[in-house]
Parts: C-alpha cells; sequence; structure tokens
C-alpha cells in the first residue's frame, strides 16, 4: 500500500514538472537540439541576439500575462506599440520635444488606449475580443495616417542608445526588460492588484461579491498594458532607429503563444510571470534557430502556427491534469478524515 502510494506521489511529483515548467523544459530541449544542428548557436555573439531579439515580446507579454489571467484578451497591443512609436517618433523629429518629454508623451498615449479598451469594453459591456479587435484596425490606421505609409527616421542619437546601446557589453534593451521582469513579478505577486486579477480571472462573480472593483480591476489590467506597450514601443522603434508602419504587425500572436506556453491558462485565474518570460524564450529561440538553420520566412510563420497551437494543447492538457488532481486530492483528503473518525 505505502509503495503504491509512493508511486502515485512519484507521477505526480513528475507530472506537476511537466506541466507546471513547460516552458523552461522546452528552453531546455531547444538549446540542446539547436546547439548540435549549429554550431553558430551557443556562440556569445548569437546568444546575445536572441536577448536584444526578445526584449520586446518579453516585455508586451508581461503585461499580457495579466490579460490572460483575467480572463480577457488584447488583439490590439502590436498596433498600440506601433502607434505609440510613431508618436514618440513624430515628436523628436517634427516638434523637435527633448527625448524624455518625447517618452513621457509616448506613455501617455499608451496609458491611453488601454483606457480606451477597458471603458468601451465596460461602458458597452462588449466582449474584449471584439473591442481590441476593432481598435487594433483604429490604431493601425492612425499608423498609416501619420507617416503617409512612410518610415519615421533620423531619430536623437540619446534615443536610439536605448535600442542598440551596451552598456558593459549587455544590450541596454536587455537591462529595461530585466527591471519589467522585476516590477511585474511583484506586482503579480506581492500586491492586492495581482491578488485581485486572479480572483476576477478566476470567478468574477465571486470577486464581485468580495467587494472587488470589476471596473477598476479591468481598467487597471489594460492600463497596465498600455505601460508595457510603451516600453516595448521605446525599445523597438529605438532599435530600429525609426518608426516603421508595419511595426507591432502579428505581435499579439507570439505573446499569446508566450503565456500560454509559460503556463498562464487561457480561462483566467492564474498568474506565471517568470513562465511568461520562459515562453518568450522559446519563441525567439524557435525564430532565430530557423534563422540559423536556413528555413524559408514562410515555412517559420507555418512552424509558428503549430507552435501556437502546441500551446493551446499544452494548455488545455494542463487545465484538466491540474482539475483531476485537486478532485483526487479532495477525494483522499475526505477518505482520510472518514478513516480518522472511523477509528476514533
Amino acid at each position: 500500500m505505502e509503495k503504491l502510494q509512493a508511486n502515485k506521489k512519484g507521477k505526480n511529483f513528475i507530472n506537476t514538472l511537466l506541466m507546471g515548467n513547460k516552458a523552461f523544459l522546452m528552453v531546455i530541449i531547444m538549446v540542446v537540439v539547436m546547439s548540435l544542428l549549429s554550431e553558430a548557436f551557443l556562440t556569445p555573439t548569437n546568444l546575445l541576439n536572441v536577448l536584444r531579439q526578445i526584449c520586446v515580446n518579453v516585455v508586451v507579454a508581461l503585461g499580457f500575462t495579466f490579460v490572460i489571467a483575467s480572463g480577457q484578451i488584447d488583439l490590439s497591443v502590436g498596433s498600440m506599440v506601433g502607434f505609440i512609436g510613431v508618436i514618440m517618433a513624430l515628436l523628436m523629429r517634427e516638434a523637435n520635444a527633448p527625448v524624455f518629454v518625447a517618452i513621457l508623451c509616448g506613455f501617455a498615449v499608451g496609458i491611453g488606449c488601454g483606457a480606451l479598451n477597458a471603458a468601451v469594453i465596460s461602458v458597452f459591456s462588449l466582449p474584449p475580443f471584439v473591442v481590441t479587435l476593432a481598435t487594433q484596425s483604429l490604431f493601425r490606421g492612425l499608423i498609416y495616417i501619420l507617416t503617409e505609409m512612410t518610415p519615421i527616421t533620423r531619430l536623437p542619437d540619446e534615443f536610439v542608445f536605448l535600442g542598440q546601446g551596451y552598456f558593459l557589453g549587455i544590450p541596454v534593451p536587455v537591462y529595461m526588460m530585466a527591471v519589467m521582469i522585476f516590477i511585474m513579478y511583484i506586482v503579480a505577486n506581492r500586491t492586492m492588484f495581482g491578488r485581485y486579477v486572479i480572483a476576477v480571472g478566476g470567478n468574477a462573480d465571486a470577486a464581485r461579491a468580495s467587494g472587488i472593483s470589476i471596473l477598476k480591476t479591468r481598467f487597471g489590467i489594460f492600463m497596465n498594458m498600455g505601460i508595457c506597450a510603451t516600453v516595448a514601443a521605446i525599445v523597438l522603434t529605438a532599435r530600429t532607429a525609426s518608426a516603421q508602419v508595419n511595426a507591432g504587425v502579428n505581435m499579439e500572436l507570439d505573446v499569446i503563444a508566450a503565456v500560454v506556453i509559460g503556463g498562464t491558462s487561457m480561462l483566467g485565474g492564474n498568474t506565471n510571470m517568470i513562465g511568461t518570460v520562459f515562453g518568450a524564450v522559446v519563441i525567439g529561440l524557435t525564430s532565430n534557430g530557423l534563422n540559423l538553420l536556413g528555413v524559408e520566412t514562410n515555412y517559420q510563420i507555418i512552424a509558428k502556427g503549430l507552435l501556437i497551437l502546441l500551446a493551446l494543447i499544452l494548455d488545455s492538457m494542463s487545465a484538466k491534469f491540474y482539475a483531476n488532481l485537486r478532485k483526487k486530492q479532495a477525494l483522499a483528503s475526505m477518505e482520510g478524515n472518514e478513516n480518522g473518525n472511523l477509528a476514533g
């Protein structure tokens, strides 16, 4: 009997390890495989390149984790990033605004975009999917109008440094990403707001009955998404030294995949910030690995699509596994209590 219980515990531990840390395990597997397939993969230059490339997706995915955890969605993030980048670039080039002022205005625009999404969803009781799909087109259309379909270049060197510069041999965007990871981790795990997000995503009616304001929480979630989108816009615009017309296109697909692979359920009710980071690393390693192997761009799109499907399947498997595990634990607890009462 004891041996059987030990085997069950061992099996549950392995399943929990695999399901709860799937992004980290995927990173290890991909590193091993790619190091065998390409000699250039583990070179310091390539690894720094991967770090620099994933910064934008990681920052956006951190904010998106709160959105998914609350049981909502935001399809406008890619267009939002591009729109904020255009606003900052226009302020610096056309209005000769100082870099600091342009960045502050960028944050104001990002927070405003997030508040717009939250307001429309709340006031008209519309599904986030429909609202953010509409604002995605709105922000993208504004990009086309403001840029006249031409990239905005000749940005100040001090701004470009934020995307292309190095400090102690490490790209500046990596430092910005690390700061955002730390802040978002603290917010998710050490603040009332983080607990409210999980409560709303787990059961909105129960959260409302407990005195949690769904409206305020939703505004906080989408405005936080706007802040993360602004940081990502700074990095992306500075890295390319221009505000590109197609900046942020299809970014939401990579971000959704990163969050779900990282262990945050599409059904809401939990956050996994560290998992999200590793999920974004998986996406970055996929792109980098396929480039090193000389895979055509069209096939890379297919590979990303398959990766998103894999993420959704793993999310479904994780949800079922944890539901069954909780059910078994509850039954075992009930049986233990009954046996204790009979013995007494």
